[in-house]
């Protein structure tokens, strides 16, 4: 009989009985003569819903508890550059200085991004045991029981989804769906295809199951439970990172078939032309019909650790240039279309011209006035709190304006504003991608998309004169994307799906043009090499104690 060490109350026995972490010892089944067997705990509905709730590991947009903070992530990319005291190891996975952690270098209590591999597999393991037990207890409602099984296995599926993306791109990962015993804890990577094999089984197995509405109609629930639309956007976005274009598709084009998500249109009364764009992620926006997964509260931190000390913040996020020279101009022109003249001129001043709105609503420039008590981003003053060479200043010089509200700057840098985890316009993008990408780039459907994101942004419809091959269309579609999703942590997959690794991630990284020193902030040199930064690196322990498993290739 297996048991438990006994904490006395059935709620605090879920955190030992599925809290288990994944490095290779803590998978042995532990006995204990006074503990809590588990013929004496799944008997009733509400402990199988406890214990489904313990299976849960939702990441988020700002810091906190054991979730990422997925804005910061941007920060590995050639989107940003990251310098808070937290996670700051994305800043070492931006630069290409990271190391294995070890006893010698371990992730310090703040830096939760490195300790996915072990959260991830402790949920794994409370998934395998709620699906191996549920069936014993006893339900006045049978169609619950069904439907916690699957959203089990939905979260089993976007556990391992999460892990083969960050640890395993090129190697796999050792693919569980069963409690191990102690002879089993010597775990090998399951090879990638494999691995989605079983991720693309599971979660059909789901769809196919009738378990699940393909959305809950109570706000509540689509907040908390899995759906049959979280099923199959899980399954668009791991075929799409892999390159299952026709499987990607086929997900995509269900979500859209369906006519339960539309693409969000404020309802403020101004004439600012990307008020759309701006309040999907404000509080004016929080209820829509674009979300389809998100985390409750999600984004509650991120003024705090995105705004400069003038602001009372931190300034972490800092925005290169490289994406504020991927905006287009208002007219659809980008910057590479000017003369060398008009380019180097945009480049110093970006606001010279008008730009796409989703600029105007997503970056903070020199000179600007927040609109936060008619402060002005001032970061070339000595004496202003968002100075370059301030520690909790902008370094960049300039500064994040997506997710920023007076709301919360009125609240001590803190809310509750949800943080969007998967939305429509990703459907119509990842839709597009799987027909440019499977030689379809003329297909109605990939202008339709496209100009349903830019019109709903204030942009004029593509040019067809100028995008009129698959190269040039792949180029548009490449740009829309980075600057639709800028700071929602899409960039460093797309950058590792595109492999443009060692094309944006190595050399030196610049901020905005200095009027005092003439010339662009250089920020650092990167030197990050793919394919060895795919992949995260393993603890070294884990490596050291499983004779099975190695680092990544190139790690």
């Amino acid at each position: 009989m297996k048991r438990y060490n006994n904490f006395g109350l059935k709620g605090m026995f879920l955190a030992g009985l599925l809290g288990m972490s994944c490095s290779c010892t803590d998978f042995l089944t532990r006995d204990n003569e006074t503990g809590t067997t588990d013929e004496n705990f799944w008997h009733t509905q509400q402990e199988c819903e406890n214990a489904l709730g313990s299976c849960k590991l939702w990441i988020k947009g700002a810091w906190g508890g054991d979730e990422i903070g997925m804005v910061f992530q941007d920060g590995a990319t050639d989107n940003a550059y990251f310098s808070g005291n937290f996670d700051v190891r994305i800043q070492q996975l931006g630069n290409g200085s990271l190391l294995p952690p070890s006893d010698s270098n371990a992730p310090g209590q703040w830096e939760y991004q490195f300790n996915t591999w072990n959260h991830c597999y402790i949920r794994i393991r409370r998934c395998n045991r709620f699906l191996e037990n549920v069936d014993r207890a006893f339900f006045t409602v049978e169609s619950e029981r069904a439907r916690m099984k699957a959203e089990a296995k939905v979260w089993r599926a976007w556990l391992h989804i999460r892990l083969l993306k960050w640890y395993g791109r090129n190697d796999g990962i050792p693919y569980v769906e069963s409690v191990l015993e102690p002879s089993e804890i010597y775990l090998s990577r399951t090879p990638v295809e494999e691995c989605l094999a079983n991720i693309n089984r599971e979660l059909d197995e789901v769809i196919e199951s009738g378990a699940l509405p393909f959305i809950w109609d109570d706000e509540n629930m689509r907040a908390d439970r899995m759906s049959l639309a979280t099923a199959y956007t899980l399954k668009m976005d791991v075929n799409l990172q892999f390159k299952h274009y026709e499987e990607a598709m086929k997900a995509a084009k269900a979500l859209i078939d369906s006519g339960k998500f539309e693409l969000y249109y404020s309802p403020s009364g101004d004439d600012e032309p990307g008020k759309n764009y701006r309040d999907l992620f404000t509080y004016t926006g929080k209820q829509n019909k674009e979300r389809i997964l998100w985390k409750s509260g999600g984004s509650d931190n991120l003024f705090f650790r995105c705004m400069s000390s003038q602001f009372s913040g931190q300034g972490v996020m800092n925005i290169l240039k490289s994406l504020v020279d991927e905006y287009e101009l208002a007219d659809g022109r980008t910057l590479a279309d000017l003369p060398a003249a008009e380019r180097e001129k945009l480049e110093k001043d970006p606001v010279s011209e008008k730009r796409d709105p989703r600029f105007h609503m997503s970056i903070f420039t020199p000179g600007e006035n927040t609109g936060f008590a008619d402060r002005i981003f001032d970061p070339f003053n000595p004496d202003d709190g968002s100075y370059i060479g301030r520690t909790e200043g902008i370094q960049s010089g300039y500064m994040m304006k997506k997710f920023m509200t007076s709301n919360d700057f009125g609240n001590s840098g803190q809310g509750n504003l949800d943080f969007v985890i998967y939305r429509y316009a990703e459907v119509l993008l990842d839709y597009v991608e799987c027909l440019v990408e499977t030689g379809k780039w003329n297909d109605p459907d990939v202008e339709k998309y496209i100009n349903m994101i830019r019109r709903r942004a204030g942009m004029p419809d593509m040019d067809k004169s100028v995008y009129n091959s698959e190269e040039k269309v792949r180029e548009l579609y490449r740009r829309e994307r980075r600057v639709e999703f800028a700071f929602e942590s899409k960039r460093y997959d797309d950058i590792r799906r595109w492999d443009i690794g060692n094309e944006v991630m190595r050399g030196p990284i610049y901020g905005a043009w200095n009027p005092t020193s003439k010339a662009f902030i250089k920020i650092e040199e990167r030197n990050c090499t793919f394919p060895k930064f795919n992949s995260w690196p393993l603890s070294q322990n884990e490596v050291t104690s499983n004779p099975n498993i190695s680092q990544p290739v190139g790690w």
